[in-house]
């Protein structure tokens, strides 16, 4: 078993072309690493909805998946370059929907993916921007993203 190095893993964001008949979303091919992360996440939680009846007998609860919700999360080494964090600052304030991947993403060439690594992609909206600016700190950046439809899983052939 191999276990992924997580200083490999990237959010990647870039714009939609269209969604196809499967629901998922297709990128456009103009898609970039969110720079400088210090840390990144993709949480997946599901929302239950008990559907106990007068038939089930003890003190178990019973429970239905009723629905999934996601949510990314970026932390990251701010930048002074108004390029590096104008276009997500449009994008909060548009509330524009973007195209999203999780997955590994070399540096030096961000073309190249893993071979057999799993990639997360769907749809979101930047909900958020934090800036930490402590004394004789690094400053940082948090950019939260809602994911606003399904999540799909492929792996990386």
């Amino acid at each position: 078993m191999s276990v992924t190095n997580g200083r490999n893993l990237r959010i990647k964001i870039g714009g939609i072309t269209d969604i196809g008949a499967d629901g998922y979303v297709n990128g456009d091919g103009t898609e970039a690493a969110i720079l400088l992360a210090t840390s990144c996440s993709l949480s997946v939680s599901g929302d239950m909805l008990e559907s106990a009846t007068k038939d089930d007998s003890g003190k178990w609860k019973s429970k239905v998946l009723s629905g999934l919700s996601a949510t990314l999360t970026h932390s990251g080494l701010l930048s002074t370059n108004f390029s590096a964090i104008s276009s997500h600052w449009a994008s909060l304030i548009a509330g524009t929907e973007f195209y999203w991947e999780f997955t590994t993403y070399t540096v030096a060439d961000p073309t190249v993916k893993e071979s057999g690594a799993a990639i997360f992609s769907g749809r979101g909206i930047f909900t958020g921007l934090s800036i930490d600016a402590g004394d004789l700190q690094n400053s940082t950046l948090e950019l939260p993203i809602e994911v606003t439809g399904p999540v799909e899983c492929v792996a990386v052939t």
